[in-house]
């Protein structure tokens, strides 16, 4: 079997050989169709790992509640204002009515000179719990986060971004120092990593973060919420838990079925839809290209296997009359076409990988190649050699051993 196998190969190498200018047009034809597939694998691999990344950086199936702008009423001022109903108390309700809630974090926000030495800023400050850490998955990477005895104890305690530790102390540790935050003195206990720019286009470094409960009666001196940031257990499940939180919201704030919502909810992974939508805009354009470039070498494939029948018909002829039978004919062909259409498989792979080099190099687009990139574009190759051999491989198997040997 081993000797067989080895003389069939050898059989088809040389009838390759032969071939000598159009086998190789059809295996560069297949080989570019094959680095086309594989770099339209590698983008869509590559653009799903960044938006996984982004989802990890700004927290999974997240959504916020925040206090929406209400009318003043009549004979207190004019025009529109911030709602101060978002509170505490609406947690506790929406935990309990709201199936698929995993976590809500309240925040408590705004903007306030900090002070450190000489060295004086804007920046936004949010009291917040240790939830919110946890939801938005930012680390702590010097000193220690906030607690909940933090919070209890109302303690004058700050986690500051790396912006803020840039411009206030030339980016060396802020650790134990204190700084003056709207007048009210805090200690630096924590300095968080750095996460750069959200899918919102705001600083995510650019912040200082303390207990809620200092917040709300140390330096905003309020009872209500900025923010509720809502966590659920299923992404497949944010939009029912949004109108429910909705309606909950609602009846929670005794509003009339005519009255406008004094909240809004917004869904945080607005952004990464649209990105979601340009990288399928992407990878559809990579698609049509590789299938097209793939048609071209599967017609390579075609052609060079009825050209190779219609020079070795009398060798056909031979083989049939000493015994061969018309499926050892066909499959001889189908073989010959699939070992053509794999080699070109086998180029367009290394032809993929340099291709990749370049355009990461040239345009920096997110670029991975799994086990699926390699596995697919093989197998792809394979079927190419298979579609488009059989064909004329039947037609070679049907040939008359009479007629064709004449031609000798």
């Amino acid at each position: 079997m081993g000797t067989k196998l080895k003389l069939q190969l050898r059989i088809m190498f040389l009838a390759l050989r032969k071939s000598g200018f159009r086998a190789v047009m059809a295996l560069s034809s297949v080989g570019l169709g094959i680095a086309a597939l594989m770099i339209m694998l590698a983008l869509g691999e590559g653009a799903q790992r960044e938006m996984q990344a982004i989802m990890d950086q700004m927290g999974k199936n997240l959504f916020t509640i925040r206090a929406g702008q209400v009318m003043a009423q009549p004979g207190r001022a004019a025009g529109w204002f911030t709602s101060t109903r978002l509170k505490s108390a609406d947690m506790t309700v929406m935990k309990e009515r709201v199936p698929g809630i995993l976590t809500i974090a309240p925040i408590l926000e705004g903007s306030f000179a900090v002070k450190l030495d000489r060295e004086e800023m804007t920046t936004s400050v949010r009291g917040v719990t240790p939830e919110f850490l946890a939801v938005r998955n930012y680390r702590v990477e010097e000193g220690r986060s906030l607690d909940e005895r933090d919070n209890l104890g109302r303690e004058r305690v700050a986690l500051v971004g790396s912006y803020i530790a840039r411009q206030l102390n030339d980016g060396f540790s802020m650790i134990g120092e204190k700084i003056w935050v709207g007048g009210v003195p805090f200690e630096v206990v924590g300095q968080l990593a750095a996460k750069g720019i959200s899918s919102e286009g705001l600083n995510e470094d650019d912040q200082i973060l303390i207990p809620l409960e200092t917040a709300r009666r140390r330096l905003f001196n309020v009872d209500y919420l900025s923010r509720l940031l809502v966590q659920v257990d299923d992404e497949k499940r944010m939009g029912a838990a949004q109108e429910e939180a909705r309606e909950v919201l609602r009846e929670k704030h005794d509003l009339d079925a005519d009255v406008k919502d004094d909240f809004e909810i917004l869904d945080t992974i607005r952004a990464n839809q649209i990105r979601s939508m340009n990288s399928a805009f992407l990878q559809g354009m990579s698609q049509l290209f590789a299938a097209i470039t793939l048609a071209i070498g599967g017609a390579g494939v075609l052609a060079v296997t009825y050209l190779n029948i219609k020079d070795r018909t009398p060798e056909i002829g031979l083989r049939m009359a000493i015994g061969a039978r018309r499926k050892d004919i066909a499959a001889q062909f189908v073989a010959e076409a699939c070992l053509l259409s794999l080699l070109g498989g086998l180029a367009g792979l290394l032809v993929g990988w340099l291709g990749m080099l370049i355009l990461r190099r040239a345009t920096e687009w997110q670029m991975a190649v799994d086990l699926r990139g390699l596995a697919i574009p093989l197998l792809v190759s394979l079927a190419l050699g298979l579609a488009f051999g059989a064909g004329p491989a039947i037609k070679a198997s049907k040939v008359m051993p009479v007629e064709a040997l004449r031609d000798l």
